[in-house]
């Protein structure tokens, strides 16, 4: 043929598959013995990468941790190595697509997942991240205790015969591993991490069950559970963690698989399921129930269907790429193979070869020596009519080789000065592009700060929990954060409620009374005279024995120890204390006050007649 393939130490590379920030995946099987076929997947860094310690680190630990997993739902690691400076991993090639093309293709032609697949699927995921949290060192025989830390759509692949399987530890987290993650590095996709991921606490297996639990809600949903107009607001969604009902989106989804996925996805990590192996048994045993004959044929017939135009170009491929031999005859800067059966093809420069006949135009040096060598008539006339036959090829042989060798050196330079030119070309665009957007920005931010004061606070704010902006840049000298032990207490200020714990303040004046009421709680009154030099207030406020009131009335507003509360609403107090209920005619002012005691868990209904013209 024809068409040429690069070689990479003893495999051969037939087709890029993906390409990302610093790595790329190709198609590429191994130069073996003839009729020894198999393909596989080669992912190695990129060239100007490959001086980069870090990621060369990170890349070494994806290789050492998955060189340890066997199991039919995570992608086998044959090699790992370094070729040509650049280092690479061999891995087992997947014939399917990754869970994100999958639903996108769905999505396209309108078409959703069945709960049996959803939860055949997931089974299949938990069963591999349960060998990979399990996993044994063969040299220590101690538990390595991974964690993949980035499960998402786009690391989980689906073949055309219906079988799941992980892949890319690339930032997957070993116990043994002595390099810790920097401070306030996140690691994984964004819209797919655990609410104890965002906050930069340390993460166990339980934070992979929640990114398995996400990908569940959003396939039995058919949409995104966390995601939002930033990756800001997306980490605060998933801080906060509310999850809505997927019976409520979907009533046709059991109730069973329901609190499946709720227990996948609680927010506190205790409550969450504390292996992925208890998940893979829950969603086995609701299938077993639900659809007990749904099998991986049913699962491999449906992406075979979805992708069915596809798998006929991919068969095509797979026969062409099966008849790819190494071409020994051909030198060349880049060591190159080709395809097709050439045994029948003579490779040595004769005369048929010099004569430049139609025939030989395919020969991929052909060009080179039209050029270097013009005609036989250069050979022809270095020698008188004595010269013999056998001469004449013998010169022209060595003269097209010497012309041959100068024609690519020349061709060579050129090329590379261009390459030069482009690359200088392309820093000065990206640059100036650069310049342009901090320009820009900077400009931006002044505008905001100027007409809108309190733009700094908010912006800095959102970037404090990753160390981007230092609370002194953006908090004001005045700003008061009030925070309680436990949170969601009622704030009062000068006994009118201001909202609930934690909650930010603007001083304007002091001194300043405060008192935080919490249901079960002591009340706690603080007299505010200074601000913090921290800007920050933490009250601690101790558990109490309570009682009740039930305050009723007429046409007035109720006060139960400075608390405004509703006509017969229940309203706890401290137990064993007098408290001062008051009733106030909102149109006269006029005022009634009472004083009351209740026991322990006691309630007590009180009617209080309405404050008359005469007053109390």
């Amino acid at each position: 043929m024809k068409k040429s393939y690069e070689t990479f130490g003893n495999y051969i590379l037939l087709e890029k598959l993906a390409a990302g920030g610093m790595a790329e995946v190709y198609l590429a099987k191994k130069i073996a013995a003839s009729g020894v076929q198999k393909f596989v997947a080669i992912k190695r860094i990129l060239q100007q990468f490959s001086d980069s310690e870090d990621f060369i680190a990170m890349f070494k630990d994806e290789a050492k941790i998955a060189i340890n997993l066997s199991h039919s739902n995570v992608v086998s690691i044959y090699d790992f190595g370094i070729e040509s400076s650049q280092f690479y991993i061999v891995m087992e090639f997947v014939e399917g697509r990754n869970l994100r093309q999958v639903l996108n293709r769905m999505k396209r032609v309108n078409q959703v997942f069945s709960v049996a697949q959803v939860a055949y699927i997931i089974r299949q995921v938990a069963a591999g991240l349960d060998h990979a949290h399990r996993c044994i060192d063969p040299t220590t025989g101690q538990p390595l205790n991974i964690i993949h830390r980035d499960m998402s759509p786009q690391n989980v692949m689906l073949s055309f015969e219906g079988d799941s399987k992980i892949v890319d530890f690339g930032i997957a987290k070993a116990a043994h591993q002595i390099e810790a993650t920097r401070a306030g590095t996140l690691k994984g996709k964004f819209g797919y991490m655990s609410p104890e991921q965002v906050e930069g606490q340390s993460v166990d297996a339980r934070t992979d069950i929640f990114a398995l639990g996400i990908m569940t809600w959003e396939m039995l949903a058919n949409q995104r559970l966390f995601l939002a107009s930033s990756e800001i607001n997306t980490l605060r969604k998933i801080r906060e963690c509310d999850v809505p009902s997927l019976r409520k989106i979907n009533p046709n989804i059991p109730t069973e698989l329901d609190q499946i996925v709720k227990k996948a996805l609680e927010k506190d990590k205790m409550e969450r399921y504390q292996s992925a192996g208890d998940l893979h048994r829950d969603l086995q045993g609701f299938l077993s129930r639900f659809d007990p004959d749904f099998s991986v044929q049913d699962l491999g017939q449906f992406v075979k269907n979805l992708f069915s135009d596809e798998i006929i170009e991919i068969r095509k491929k797979q026969i062409l790429y099966a008849q790819v031999t190494v071409d020994p005859s051909v030198q060349n800067d880049r060591t190159e193979v080709f395809a097709g059966n050439r045994s029948n093809e003579d490779h040595t420069l004769s005369e048929a070869d010099l004569s430049f006949s139609e025939n030989s135009k395919s020969h991929p040096n052909t060009m080179i020596l039209q050029k270097a060598v013009g005609s036989i008539d250069f050979a022809n006339a270095e020698f008188d009519d004595g010269a013999t036959r056998a001469h004449r090829m013998h010169v022209a042989k060595r003269t097209a080789h010497e012309k041959t060798k100068e024609y690519k050196k020349n061709t060579y330079t050129d090329t590379k000065n261009t390459l030069l030119e482009l690359e200088q070309k392309n820093r000065n665009a990206t640059l100036l592009t650069l310049i342009f957007s901090l320009s820009f920005l900077l400009i931006f931010f002044a505008y905001l700060n100027k007409f809108h004061p309190d733009f700094k606070s908010r912006f800095c704010k959102s970037l404090e929990n990753y160390n981007l902006c230092p609370r002194a840049f953006y908090i004001p000298t005045n700003l008061l954060i009030l925070q309680s032990s436990p949170d969601n207490a009622e704030i009062y200020i000068d006994n009118e409620l201001f909202g609930i714990t934690p909650k930010e303040l603007l001083i304007k004046k002091l001194p300043l009374k405060l008192t935080f009421r919490k249901d079960g709680h002591r009340t706690v009154e603080q007299l505010l005279k200074t601000i913090p030099k921290d800007n920050t207030l933490s009250i601690h406020m101790p558990p109490a024995v309570q009682g009740y009131f039930k305050v009723k009335s007429i046409g007035v507003e109720i006060y139960v120890d400075g608390r405004k509360v509703k006509s017969n609403q229940q309203v706890s107090v401290p137990a064993g204390k007098d408290v001062l209920i008051k009733v106030v005619n909102p149109f006269s002012g006029q005022s009634k006050e009472e004083v009351h005691r209740v026991d322990a868990n006691q309630l007590k209904s009180i009617f209080i007649d309405p404050p008359t013209t005469n007053g109390l």
